[in-house]
């Protein structure tokens, strides 16, 4: 138990300084990376949904204080949800298609950065289908590639 917490511990302080130091020079013309997002995911995939949206909701508070996100309490909403839809898939890679499998990560992916961005330019004169084109659709793509190598990369052990 101390040694699962001592490594979510390092993961989650290595993925907050990787959030705050290389991700500025990552982004293209605003559109970023979310590795924070990508831990939690990897939490609740591997923990399950009580850990998972308990740590969400943790870290999505952190992130909120240090001013890495927003608006207070929008980080610890998204990365609650995050969390706990992550959650859900634990043990399921070799019950679900891996098309499905893929399918419901790209969607809680896309699912947090429509609500991050919707309630971020609340107000302004944007459209929904400016937001979605210009923000969501990238910052989505964005954070899949690196999903994606993650995922290879930390499945490719356990096979």
């Amino acid at each position: 138990m101390l040694r699962k917490l001592t490594n979510i511990t390092l993961f989650s302080l290595t993925a907050i300084l990787i959030q705050v130091l290389f991700v500025p020079w990552m982004t293209i013309r605003e559109i970023r990376p979310d590795f924070i997002l990508l831990v939690v995911m990897f939490i609740g995939r591997t923990e399950g949904r009580m850990v998972g949206q308990t740590y969400g909701f943790i870290i999505g508070l952190l992130v909120d204080a240090l001013g890495m996100g927003s608006f207070m309490g929008l980080s610890a909403l998204i990365k609650t949800c995050v969390g706990f839809f992550s959650g859900c898939m634990k043990n399921q890679r070799n019950k679900l298609y891996p098309f499905y499998y893929h399918a419901v990560h790209v969607a809680i992916i896309l699912f947090s950065f429509v609500i991050f961005y919707l309630v971020h330019y609340k107000g302004t004169e944007f459209s929904f289908q400016f937001i979605m084109l210009r923000f969501v659709l990238p910052s989505t793509l964005y954070t899949l590639v690196f999903y994606i190598l993650l995922d290879y990369f930390m499945s490719s052990g356990n096979d």
